[in-house]
């Protein structure tokens, strides 16, 4: 069946657009497993929220976008107005919930900092607990910190090595000169925005791609009438 000029071009376009589609589908794939991995260890901090869910959700969403990306470009190259519409379809609801989740990230990204600078604050003031104590040694390796306000939280030369910013044994070393509270609330807010901010970004191309396809649909569409089919 052959199409006009102008809606081959739209059908080229689409199929290149989705193989883009398919990179932003690994893209958000890797983004939540990045974050899930640096996120896993404040999960213990505090039950009150999920903080891995919108990662975990980015996973999901990343490989639902590369499994209905690849239906696109079949549908696109095969002119089949059923699979270009079950795409478009499937492409609305996407676009909806990762625009959902941007919103619900925005919405919540302060309060769920403030809930782990309270779990931070519990768990540093049982430090004496072997549990505890690992978890705070590696936050504070990882996000290069000391204490809940500074090293001066463990007195003036007993904070422990996970607080040494440069080579030595502690209390020997120089520690990090920034507290674990201020550092998980940039840290949490940082990790928010790139969640959210990626999100949209991939509904909008999406959203571009869901324009295209409706066209091409209708297009297939009419051709098929004018044809008999």
């Amino acid at each position: 069946m052959a199409l006009n000029c102008g809606h081959s071009t739209i059908k080229y376009l689409l199929f290149i657009f989705n193989l883009l589609c398919s990179l932003c589908g690994i893209a958000l794939i890797v983004i939540g497993a990045v974050s899930l991995v640096k996120l896993e260890e404040l999960r213990e901090i505090s039950d009150e929220y999920n903080i891995v869910a919108p990662s975990i959700l980015l996973i999901v969403f990343g490989s639902i976008v590369f499994v209905i990306s690849f239906f696109g470009c079949c549908g696109a190259i095969r002119e089949s107005y059923c699979m270009t519409s079950t795409y478009s379809f499937f492409l609305i609801l996407l676009v909806i919930a990762q625009i959902v989740i941007a919103v619900l990230v925005f919405v919540f990204v302060g309060d769920v900092t403030t809930a782990i600078k309270k779990g931070f604050e519990r768990v540093f003031q049982n430090r004496d607990n072997p549990v505890n104590a690992d978890l705070i040694n590696s936050i504070q390796q990882n996000l290069e910190c000391c204490g809940k306000s500074s090293f001066l939280d463990y007195g003036i030369s007993s904070f422990p090595q996970s607080c040494c910013s440069t080579g030595g044994t502690a209390p020997l070393c120089v520690p990090f000169a920034t507290g674990c509270l201020s550092r998980l609330s940039e840290f949490l807010d940082s990790a928010g925005n790139i969640v959210a901010w990626v999100s949209l970004g991939v509904a909008a191309i999406e959203l571009v791609g869901l324009i295209s396809a409706c066209c091409l649909a209708n297009a297939i569409r009419n051709q098929q009438r004018r044809s008999g089919y």
